[in-house]
Order: structure tokens, then C-alpha cells, then sequence
């Protein structure tokens, strides 16, 4: 049972204010200034905050857990930037790892082995030539392999056709080893220590596992959710979900072992068939079990820009007559849409590309025309690319922007090149539209689509608060800290419809608070001013370090 906890001397976000706070058991139930706190001899702790910024918990309102807590056992390639560093790390990480059949890495940028660059398997071969390597490019849509990784999935041998996927080949039809989208990175990563389950369930798809796998799978989840409390998220929105994870996480729900809330959807593809949707469908209806939440489906409209696999509404400069294709028919989305919105579920899609948020957008509002208005909150992920005459069709359709400040290139580690100059100079204004998105009256929700990106939403509060416009004539999308921080906390509850519940310091939400240890004003210069020294969910202590 949560102890009745009081924290004092902290201080307001916004204002600086001096604020103290009292819970009973699983909610707040008194919030003002110390001096007026009333005395209660039943308080069973007291934690005095010395002054440090109480905030409600921090909701990453788009994450993959599964995908995040394997690559904690990887080679993050974030920061490397030339080859000289990623011979360097990469040979180490396999000298660490001897008995790995597939060495994995992951959160590399296109251009890691320098300016200009495209890894291709001779490239790595010259790195790493005597075990097979597998490298996860930053988005996640892109993959790596050398030789003799391509060599262990056969794919030397023939190369499959995928529907929505590619291995990538030259002109004589042999691979290059970029893999394109999941179908062909799991031909590959299904040889990793953890049989490419993450990527099995990314697809919505359901993987074999032994009673053991299973096992490695949940301590798997447990790291990665106490990794999320030691960040001070107390609300993590899945976004990979499928049947074998439902009842992963059913059971570590059911026995208490979830340190914070998940929010998980069903994936449903476009190679599923009706029987696989309705199933899925149905299974997002299941009530709520303990700190785990469904209600929710998720798709993929689109890829990305670097693979040229983002749906637009104009042709890749330098590419006549290729806009991307959705992964969709618009009478299949359409359909899927409308049989969702219909059973009462939130319906959320992947959309890089602005024909990709059109085609979404179409897709909701024949949901709505055909089952009626209603408060659906469907959402749309991403949004790297919005055509302006499609910015009021949000608010006229309710729809929730989930957005990530850590995706624009040139923030957070990332690159300018190659991506600004496939998006093209002419759409430079139209990427990324957090404010123009706001100021038009649309729910913003914020996360960080980890493990694409650092889980720490510091990171990408600095990453929100820093971002500088690519040229003088594109319009700065920054919002203050007020919104930021509104986004990641009351925004996130809003799109989960938590919003009475959570989200906010008053009587009677939830005990979700993160207590930071600087002001988090000081984001704006560096991300590493500040990190949570409390977190606490459900009033339980989940997380805490010497103030």
C-alpha cells in the first residue's frame, strides 16, 4: 500500500513559487504553499525538496519498450559521426561480445561513417569482416547488415520480394546490405541473442517463443520501464503492441510488477487479414488491468525521408514522379478506420510524409461520417511534413498531434544532411509544425520514440527549446517552456484520456510527480542541466537519488 507522503519546500515550474504537496495513498490530496500546509501526525514520510521543481510525471506519449529495453544490451552509434570512431566502437563492442551470433547496434545516422557517406556490407566488412554485424539505422526504417550477416540469412543466396520492405540490391542484383522497413531487417535480426522478437512485435505480428523467451522477454520490459521511472516518466504510450506483449504485460500487470502506467495498442498491418483484424480489434477492447491500459490500434501510413519511403504530396527533388507510396489503399485504411472507430477505440498512425497525414486524415473523417462524432482523440504520430491547407483539418476532426521534439534534423544528435536536402529546400517551412499546430488550437502530446532517440525527455525538452529554423525564411516552430512542459505532462494525459485524472499538481489526481534537480529553465543551454531525483507513481516511490 502507498504511504501518506508529504514533499516540501519545492518550488513551481512556471513561477518559482514555493509549493508543498500531500498524498494519500494513490492520489494528491493537498497542494499550496508551505506555510499553509495543515499539520497530520499520520504522514508516514516527509521529503524535504530543498527548493528543487515539482512536476506532474512526465507521459512519453510515444515510445517502443519492448524495441528500447533490447537495446540496452547494444552499441548505441548516436554520436559517432566519422568512420575512424565507428571502427573504433564497433570492434570493441564485438570484442566485448564474443559469443554473439549477431552483433546489433543500433541509432546510427545515415552518414556515421562520415559526411557524404552511405554504409553499404563492403563498408562494414572492412570494419568488422569476421562476424556477422547488423547495424539499425537512427529512425529504425533502415538497417544495416555486412557480408556475413547477409551470409547467415541466406539472403546471399535470393533475395526475397516484400511487400512493404526491401533488400536493397545493385545492378547485378546482389544485396548491398541496407534493408529497408521490417520485412527485410528481420530476415537478419531474427538471429540476434533475442530471436528479433522486438521486431516480430513491432509488425504486429506474433512471435514463437519458449517458456524461457518469455522469461528474457518480461525481465527484458522490467528494465526498460525502470529505466523509463529513473527518467521521470510515469505514463509510457506504447506503440508497438500485439497479443504476445498484451499478455506479457497482462501478467506483470496482474502481479504488480508495472513501476508505471502503459498504454498499449494493437498493431494491425496491411497484410493482415480480416480475421487478424478483428482479433486485434477486439483485443484492444479488454479493460484496463491494474497499471496497464488498452483501447487503442496503431498503424503505419508511411516510412521515412532517408529511405525515401515518406508519402508526399510533391516528387523527391531530384526524383521525377516518385512521391513514396502509402503502405494503404485508402478503401483498406478507410475500412480499418471506420470498424475501429466504430468498436470505441483511439485510433493512432505513423505519418512522416504530409500525403501520408492527408490520407490519415481522409481515413478519420470517414470514420467519422460513417459512425457519427464523437470525443475519438484519434491521433496522428510524427508529422515531419504537413501541407498548410491540411493544418485546420486537425481541429475540425479532433485530432491529437503526437510529436517528437528530438526528430528535426539538426537536434539532438542529428544530422542536417541527407535529410533536409531530400525533404527540399521549397518544404523546409512546412517540417516539424509544433507551433503552428498549437497556435491553430490542436492538442500537442510530446514523447521521444525511444529508442530511436534518447529516452530522456530532458533531452528533448532541450532539443523543443533549442531548435533553430534551417534558413532565415522558414518560421521558428519553438514553443515556451510552459508548453513543453504542457505537452509532456497534461498533453499526454489528455491524448490517453487521463486528463481528469492526471497530469496536473491539485487535489485529488493522481500521485504521479517527478521531482527535478534544476530549474528546468536551464534545458534551453544544455540537456544535461537537469534530471529527476524523485519519481513517484501511484504514490509508490519508484525512483530516487541523494538530493
Amino acid at each position: 500500500m502507498a504511504e501518506r507522503i508529504e514533499i516540501v519546500n519545492a518550488r513551481m515550474a512556471d513561477s518559482g513559487a514555493p509549493l508543498s504537496v500531500r498524498l494519500d495513498g494513490e492520489q494528491i490530496e493537498w497542494v499550496g504553499p508551505p506555510e499553509d500546509m495543515p499539520n497530520d501526525a499520520s504522514i508516514t514520510r516527509r521529503i524535504d525538496a530543498q527548493g528543487q521543481v515539482l512536476l506532474p510525471g512526465f507521459c512519453d506519449s510515444h515510445l517502443h519498450l519492448f524495441w528500447g529495453g533490447v537495446t540496452l544490451d547494444q552499441l548505441d552509434m548516436l554520436q559517432i559521426t566519422d568512420r575512424e570512431a565507428a571502427t573504433s566502437a564497433l570492434r570493441a563492442f564485438a570484442s566485448q561480445h564474443p559469443d554473439e551470433q549477431l552483433l546489433c547496434a543500433f541509432s546510427a545516422n545515415y552518414t556515421f561513417l562520415g559526411a557524404g557517406t552511405r554504409p553499404d556490407r563492403h563498408a562494414l566488412d572492412a570494419i568488422v569482416p569476421d562476424r556477422a554485424l547488423l547495424i539499425m539505422a537512427v529512425d529504425g526504417h533502415t538497417a544495416w547488415a555486412n557480408s556475413a550477416a547477409l551470409e547467415l540469412a541466406g539472403l546471399t543466396d535470393a533475395v526475397p520480394h516484400l511487400r512493404g520492405a526491401e533488400v536493397v540490391c545493385d545492378t547485378s542484383g546482389a544485396p548491398t546490405g541496407e534493408l529497408r522497413e521490417g520485412g527485410a531487417m528481420d530476415l537478419v535480426q531474427r538471429f540476434a541473442a533475442n530471436g528479433g522478437r522486438e521486431g516480430i512485435c513491432m509488425a504486429g505480428d506474433e512471435p514463437a517463443a519458449s517458456a524461457s523467451d518469455r522469461a528474457r522477454d518480461k525481465a527484458t520490459l522490467r528494465r526498460a520501464l525502470a529505466t523509463c521511472a529513473s527518467y521521470g516518466i510515469t505514463t509510457a504510450v506504447n506503440m508497438d503492441g500485439n497479443l504476445y506483449q498484451a499478455s506479457l504485460l497482462g501478467e506483470m500487470a496482474q502481479a504488480g510488477e508495472l513501476p508505471i502506467r502503459v498504454s498499449l495498442p494493437m498493431r494491425i498491418a496491411p497484410h493482415h487479414d480480416a480475421a487478424r483484424i478483428a482479433a486485434l480489434i477486439e483485443a484492444a477492447q479488454q479493460p484496463p488491468i491494474g497499471k496497464l491500459s488498452f483501447g487503442r490500434i496503431k498503424m503505419f501510413m508511411d516510412g521515412v525521408f532517408d529511405s525515401w519511403t515518406a508519402y508526399r504530396t510533391d516528387d523527391y527533388p531530384g526524383r521525377e514522379g516518385d512521391r513514396g507510396e502509402p503502405l494503404f489503399t485508402p478503401a483498406q485504411f478507410n475500412a480499418i478506420c471506420c470498424q475501429a472507430d466504430a468498436a470505441g477505440l483511439q485510433i493512432q498512425v505513423h505519418c512522416v510524409g504530409d500525403a501520408a497525414v492527408r490520407a490519415t486524415l481522409d481515413g478519420y473523417q470517414a470514420a467519422q461520417q460513417a459512425n457519427g462524432a464523437r470525443d475519438a482523440r484519434h491521433r496522428i504520430e510524427h508529422i515531419d511534413l504537413l501541407h498548410p491547407d491540411d493544418l485546420k483539418r486537425f481541429s475540425q476532426l479532433g485530432v491529437v498531434a503526437s510529436m517528437q521534439p528530438v526528430h528535426p534534423p539538426g537536434s539532438s544528435g542529428l544530422p542536417l544532411e541527407p535529410t533536409v536536402s531530400i525533404i527540399g529546400r521549397n518544404r523546409w517551412g512546412d517540417t516539424f509544425p509544433w507551433a503552428a499546430l498549437h497556435h491553430a488550437g490542436v492538442p500537442l502530446a510530446f514523447g521521444t520514440d525511444w529508442p530511436t532517440a534518447p529516452l530522456s525527455p530532458f533531452n528533448a525538452i532541450h532539443a523543443a527549446l533549442s531548435r533553430q529554423p534551417w534558413a532565415p525564411d522558414c518560421p521558428d516552430q519553438r514553443l515556451p517552456l510552459s508548453e513543453v512542459l504542457h505537452a509532456y505532462t497534461a498533453g499526454g494525459a489528455y491524448a490517453v484520456f487521463a486528463e481528469g485524472a492526471r497530469g496536473h499538481l491539485a487535489p485529488a489526481q493522481q500521485a504521479d510527480l517527478v521531482l527535478l534537480s534544476h530549474d528546468p529553465h536551464d534545458l534551453a543551454l544544455d540537456a544535461t542541466t537537469c534530471h529527476a531525483t524523485l519519481t513517484i507513481c501511484a504514490g509508490d516511490i519508484i525512483h530516487e537519488v541523494s538530493r
